[in-house]
């Protein structure tokens, strides 16, 4: 069993990013920023929602139900805006792990068509995945609130947001094993992911949580650094300057991601060879 090498898995996305930088940009521009920019533009409330109308020293229970209320009002005005927008982001995703880890050594045109060929697959396995989460969460939850015990309930969901973390962990390689080993069965293709993840699950939580937590610094920086600089603005240009930060965010750790996915992948997939990363002409 081949173990993860969290040091050679970033080296290897390091250098898939610096050798295809351009390549990257581009795709990840059109199909990662693109879309989510034109999202806060046209559609601002999608990106800063409303915040509910609560009091301070609310109930906590009042709290979580206005704020999942206006979540689902948010979704539920917006679904084709979303639904839209994460298509465009899942195309782009696919066509970019094509692109860098086929060992086809495909076109920038051919991996955009297998992206395309990837996009119903891929948008089925996270509805199969969306389906078991609420499933282990909100099930065993309903059944205790209806039960009146609402101490088991809390404990279930502290259960179920665990077992939700590692179902995420279990299924990172999906879009790859889609794009790349051009699996076009959901399922199949969750089974494929869970099993190039065994043994190295907690390797893999570890390496993806440093990453976040990375990511998640420097993009707080950034944008709390020019977001003071588009208010002093005001009107029209903070908002679109916030816009355009966000989304500008948005689709560098898409791709970014999608290189720590290819570094990973090629380490544990035994039927993808360990090629170098090359210049895409």
């Amino acid at each position: 069993m081949v173990k993860l090498d969290m040091g050679k898995a970033w080296t290897d996305a390091s250098g898939i990013l610096a050798a295809n930088f351009g390549t990257i940009a581009t795709i990840a521009g059109l199909f990662l920023f693109l879309p989510y920019f034109a999202m806060a533009i046209f559609l601002p409330e999608t990106i800063n929602p409303e915040q509910p109308d609560i009091p301070p020293g609310a109930d906590p229970d009042l709290v979580m139900n206005a704020t999942m209320e206006a979540l689902t009002k948010q979704y539920s005005d917006n679904w084709p805006a979303f639904l839209i927008v994460s298509l465009i982001q899942f195309f782009g995703t696919l066509s970019l792990l094509a692109l860098l880890t086929d060992r086809a050594k495909p076109t920038v045109g051919e991996a955009l068509k297998q992206g395309a060929r990837g996009v119903l697959s891929y948008l089925a396995s996270q509805l199969l995945v969306a389906l078991l989460a609420g499933l282990v969460i909100g099930l065993p939850i309903g059944l205790a609130a209806g039960l009146g015990q609402p101490v088991i309930g809390g404990l279930l969901a502290v259960i179920g947001f665990v077992l939700i973390i590692y179902f995420f962990i279990k299924f990172t390689f999906t879009a790859a094993v889609i794009a790349i080993e051009d699996q076009l069965n959901p399922i199949t293709a969750l089974r494929r992911s869970w099993s190039l993840t065994k043994g190295n699950s907690f390797r893999i939580a570890i390496f993806l949580v440093l990453l976040f937590l990375l990511i998640g610094i420097v993009s707080l920086l950034v944008q709390s650094a020019l977001g003071l600089v588009f208010s002093a603005f005001g009107g029209s240009f903070a908002a679109i300057g916030n816009g355009f930060v966000t989304a500008l965010i948005n689709g560098g750790i898409g791709a970014l991601f999608a290189t720590i996915i290819v570094g990973m992948y090629r380490q544990l997939s035994a039927s993808t060879p360990d090629v170098v990363a090359r210049e895409f002409e």
